[in-house]
């Protein structure tokens, strides 16, 4: 059943400080990429040699599958899938106590697919509808493999950076009016747990759920816990302060990053590209008149696609990612 899907595109600039990029913008070495000969053959034409086998376990794979080059932007996805990847599934049954849990393969000739993600070049301008697994982290890698060793197309001090873009109008100034970045926010950390989780040790094996970058995707609530114990003198303490929480409350657990600076301009650039892969909503500013936005303040774009099941459309994500170019440029975002 085909139905809208409500997502955001989100904005990225491409940032060649070294100039690797040799004067060239980011969609004119994709679009040389993809007729770069390896093998004895076009990238376009063979999936394979767009397949970049993720270092270091060399498990998982990250493809551009579909791509669509119209000569003004270049669009594309990245899926990442791990081959023979075993799917963990919950027996039906009709009345038991627990259910069995079981894995199966891929049936012959496929593979399961962990996520994908969608995005779009024009010039040095990135649009992406991102995944809960795939973000611009994942694309930056991507392009970089692909530019760099697959084709050889940037120079080797280089590296694909995709900058965000804040947009401060929530807090009624412009950039240079931003007093303070905020990270995190109320209803990150749950109240009183049975046992304060321990750092992560190291495991041999794969869980079923694994796959590229996981743990760049962890909660703030896990990453919250971080920072209390950076604050902190020791765990006891943390476990203490977790436990006084009451019951159904949530603990508060943000970082300001303010700017204070009386005789010479402090630049924002450094904080957006810090910044700029920290999940959906975690990035909040307080303007020079002390008036907090209410929403993430990198630069982004409301959208509805079309879907069938988990699957986006990609090609009204491709209009949609165009629609969203076109409004930021119209409204002077960009």
């Amino acid at each position: 059943m085909t139905v809208r899907k409500s997502l955001t595109v989100h904005y990225r600039r491409m940032e060649d400080p070294v100039g690797a990029l040799g004067g060239n913008t980011l969609e004119a070495l994709v679009r040389a990429a993809m007729a770069d000969t390896h093998d004895g053959g076009e990238l376009a034409g063979h999936w394979k040699r767009r397949a970049w086998i993720v270092p270091p376990d060399n498990s998982d794979t990250l493809l551009m599958n579909v791509f669509h080059d119209d000569g003004t932007s270049f669009f594309g996805d990245l899926t990442v899938y791990t081959k023979g990847f075993m799917q963990a599934l919950l027996r039906d049954e009709p009345d038991a106590a627990m259910l069995p849990v079981e894995q199966q393969p891929p049936p012959q000739g496929r593979e399961y697919i962990h996520s994908m993600m969608f995005w779009m070049l024009i010039g040095n301008h990135v649009l992406t509808i991102q995944s809960r697994s795939l973000t611009t982290k994942q694309l930056e890698q991507y392009l970089t493999w692909l530019l760099k060793e697959r084709t050889a197309q940037m120079g080797a001090n280089g590296q694909v950076l995709l900058n965000a873009k804040f947009d401060v109008e929530d807090v009624g100034g412009d950039l240079d009016d931003v007093r303070e970045i905020i990270v995190g926010g109320t209803g990150v950390v749950q109240a009183a747990p049975a046992r304060l989780p321990e750092q992560p040790a190291e495991v041999p094996g794969r869980e079923v759920e694994q796959h590229v970058d996981v743990d760049a995707k962890r909660s703030w609530g896990e990453r919250a816990l971080n920072v209390l114990r950076a604050i902190m003198s020791n765990e006891a303490d943390v476990q203490r302060l977790l436990e006084s929480i009451p019951e159904g409350a949530d603990l508060d657990v943000s970082v300001h990053i303010g700017y204070k600076a009386k005789k010479r301009r402090v630049s924002r650039a450094p904080m957006q590209q810090a910044l700029r892969h920290l999940p959906d909503g975690e990035i909040t500013a307080v303007g020079k008149l002390g008036r907090q936005s209410g929403k993430d303040i990198r630069l982004s774009y409301p959208v509805r696609v079309l879907s069938n099941g988990s699957l986006l459309d990609p090609d009204d994500v491709r209009s949609k990612l165009r629609s969203a170019y076109d409004y930021f440029v119209d409204n002077g975002k960009i």
